[in-house]
């Protein structure tokens, strides 16, 4: 048996930092940067800096 991995991706209903701007915008509010532009991944989308995927890596 094998593990799988959680997938977490930014989304308003998942990710505590990612909050819906509305017209398919996502904001980290973290970051201060939009990570889905018209419901598209960013340049900042699920990267290195991401809160979220390193929430466990900071403790």
């Amino acid at each position: 048996m094998s593990k799988q991995k959680k997938r977490i991706y930014c989304n308003p209903d998942i990710c505590p930092y990612c909050l819906y701007i509305g017209e398919g915008d996502s904001l980290c509010e973290e970051l201060n940067e939009i990570v889905l532009a018209d419901w598209e991944p960013t340049e900042y989308f699920m990267g290195q800096e991401c809160p979220y995927i390193n929430k466990d890596k900071n403790i």
